[in-house]
């Protein structure tokens, strides 16, 4: 970056200010370097670029890099280990694969991705599983994926979990398409359940594609093995559209 040494910070684009930010911060070999909201001024595409750059510089210099962020895919891009906070506490600690697929909160569950939340109750344990009653239906739970003790429960799974059948253990029958949105790899589709709940689900955009229209009755189902089961005791709805708030 010597080329740059005489230029003004007005000269520069916000990567090579950003690039010389940390430059400038790891010359001295800090045994921790804090970067909050590093990214956020810059272009979606830039973005991406400096979350590959970080990482690689964080693993050439072997420092340890603490990024605070609100961008989740940020997160989960960059982080070995990730700490989801809420109101100055941490919800849960682990790696980006961990609190993803096996969040312990709603907030978590909600605030890393998108999560649909089932409010149920668990019937019986027993073996490997659990059972869970919602509005008259039965699902399968592993329990290992139960992260409570209390009976009242928040049954989830993830959008990209969800088919378009009914030939799993855990179904619904007779839903409603309510809206469909082309995202490029895949096709959101926003599906009523019978009882008003509304369910998100991502289909991969391939040749297998159901072509559904809004107004069209289907049927969901997902393994037991993708649910989980959380405390059924706070907001259904916490950690969703924090960015709204913001």
């Amino acid at each position: 970056m010597g080329h740059l040494a005489e230029r003004k910070p007005n000269q520069l684009s916000g990567g090579q200010q950003q690039r010389i930010a940390v430059a400038r911060a790891i010359v001295n070999r800090p045994e921790v370097l804090l970067l909050d909201e590093p990214l956020g001024a810059l272009d979606l595409k830039l973005r991406r670029q400096m979350q590959i750059e970080l990482k690689r510089i964080q693993t050439e210099v072997g420092i340890t890099f603490i990024h605070v962020t609100h961008d989740q895919e940020e997160a989960m891009t960059m982080a070995d280990t990730i700490a989801v906070m809420n109101q100055g506490k941490i919800e849960q600690m682990g790696s980006a694969t961990d609190l993803y697929e096996a969040p312990k909160t709603a907030f978590v569950a909600n605030f890393l991705g998108q999560c649909n939340l089932i409010k149920g109750k668990i019937t019986s344990r027993g073996g490997d599983k659990a059972t869970v009653t919602a509005k008259g239906l039965t699902f399968e739970v592993p329990l290992s994926r139960v992260a409570t003790s209390s009976d009242s429960v928040f049954l989830g799974v993830r959008p990209e979990k969800l088919r378009l059948d009914d030939s799993g253990v855990n179904s619904i029958k007779n839903c409603v398409v309510t809206d469909r949105s082309f995202v490029g790899t895949s096709t959101q589709y926003l599906v009523r359940a019978p009882w008003d709940l509304e369910l998100v689900v991502f289909e991969q955009n391939d040749e297998g594609l159901h072509d559904l229209r809004v107004g069209d009755t289907v049927s969901l189902e997902w393994d037991a093995e993708h649910t989980f089961a959380l405390d059924g005791a706070g907001d259904i709805n916490a950690g969703a559209d924090l960015d709204d708030e913001e």
